[in-house]
């Protein structure tokens, strides 16, 4: 739709990074009043881990794009894949934990609660720069990409599609709104922590799953089930792995 928003001479401001720019800065905000009770004692500590998951994401997402898409092109901004951040964020956050003597489950749920908010603000950004799109459509509110500058394929530039990356935002909405009051109580003691990392898991690969018939990008990976659903089966596996582990550990946990 607008994969350059603005543009003065050899300055560009691209709509995905400008919605994942944003995003962040949301997440940062909402966590930032939450630091004590994430288990951290000083500010350095939350920068230090809002840092430190952030390369981890991307860098899990970009690993996982090359391998999904092949290595022709090394370029950094050549794409990306969220579903590689659900392998290396956690594998951040328990190293970062066992660092600071912190709980897992709670630090977990704090950071995937705020990783969920800047995924919906990432979904906006691929929207606004076609990639992730959908199949072509004939219902009233299918989306049509025209401009040659966006990442849809040049075949599909003016046929109505599903706006896929709107029903994932739409749906990671949500869930954001749910956990976020999940969260809320297991700060007043209701619940134990773990929940909202667990909901999250299994919510998005359900919805991963569900999306990927709608999707015109995606891979193959058996049969016909598709890469995505794949990924999203594992989440799902994921969720369930961390629930036992709640149940079954301490409050050191």
């Amino acid at each position: 739709m607008l994969p350059i928003l603005l543009a003065i001479g050899p300055f560009k401001l691209y709509g995905y990074g400008a919605a994942i720019t944003l995003g962040g800065i949301v997440s940062v905000r909402l966590l930032w009043p939450h630091r004590a009770r994430m288990g951290l004692r000083d500010e350095e500590s939350f920068w230090a881990l809002i840092n430190l998951c952030v390369i981890s994401g991307f860098l899990g997402g970009k690993i996982l794009f090359l391998i999904q898409y092949g290595w022709r092109d090394l370029s950094i901004m050549n794409g990306y894949s969220v579903l590689g951040g659900f392998v290396s964020v956690p594998l951040c956050v328990a190293l970062f934990a066992r660092w600071k003597k912190i709980p897992v489950l709670k630090l977990a749920d704090y950071m995937f609660m705020g990783a969920l908010i800047g995924h919906i603000f990432g979904r906006l950004g691929c929207f606004l720069a076609g990639c992730c799109y959908g199949k072509p459509t004939n219902l009233p509110w299918g989306v049509v990409f025209r401009d040659p500058r966006s990442m849809i394929p040049p075949e599909l530039l003016g046929v109505h599609l599903h706006p896929v990356q709107l029903y994932e935002m739409a749906g990671n909405l949500i869930l954001a709104l749910v956990l976020w009051r999940v969260l809320l109580a297991i700060e007043e003691g209701k619940y134990k922590p773990g929940l909202v990392a667990a909901g999250h898991f299994a919510a998005y690969g359900v919805l991963r799953f569900s999306l990927e018939f709608l999707r015109g990008d995606t891979l193959s990976f058996l049969g016909p089930l598709t890469q995505g659903q794949a990924l999203g089966l594992g989440l799902v596996a994921a969720s369930a792995g961390i629930m036992v582990w709640r149940s079954r550990c301490s409050p050191s946990c």
